[in-house]
């Protein structure tokens, strides 16, 4: 695990881009090409020990939005066709599903809390807690690979979205927070 911290204004952002408080410990996971965060990194037991599985969650709205859309089409049929008809693609997002596994397990020890967490997500070996193989949420894939996991999913939406910060956002994140 190498994240850094959250400084002040990186906490009111994210917290204003998620429209609610972070919880358990949070890090910074990655930066959008604004220098804005665009994914934190949170613990896998939040403080009162409530299980956590999402490690990298995905803050930017634009891209919040721009993921959802994608959701909502058929891009999941397209990536599980995929994972289906390449098996290379397969083994790639098992091997990124073992190495979340590990970070979130990583994380865990650092807590002094490593076999409870196992107990926690025993059977849910996918990503954010979901099972092996599972493309429920792309979001949470997108995430991880912008904070640099070796993702296959996350990389395919990734380049569905290319440019899409740099085109259309100036670095505020305003315009695109959802009213609540």
């Amino acid at each position: 695990m190498d994240y850094d911290a959250l400084n002040e204004e990186d906490l009111r952002t994210a917290e204003r881009q998620l429209n609610r408080p972070l919880r358990g410990q949070v890090l910074l996971a990655a930066r959008c090409p604004h220098g804005v965060v665009e994914v934190i990194a949170t613990s896998p037991l939040l403080t009162d020990g409530t299980p956590f599985p999402t490690l990298f969650w995905l803050s930017c709205p634009l891209l919040q939005r721009a993921v959802s859309r994608l959701e909502s089409g058929d891009f999941r049929k397209i990536l599980r066709r995929k994972l289906r008809e390449q098996p290379g693609f397969a083994e790639k997002l098992q091997k990124a599903e073992r190495e979340y596994a590990l970070e979130r397990e990583g994380w865990a020890e650092e807590m002094g809390r490593r076999d409870e967490v196992r107990e926690c997500f025993s059977g849910r070996d996918g990503l954010a807690g979901t099972a092996a193989g599972g493309l429920k949420c792309l979001h949470a894939h997108l995430a991880h690979f912008l904070a640099g996991g070796n993702n296959p999913v996350g990389e395919e939406v990734a380049g569905e979205l290319a440019g899409m910060q740099e085109s259309e956002c100036k670095g505020d994140c305003g315009p695109y927070l959802r009213e609540e």
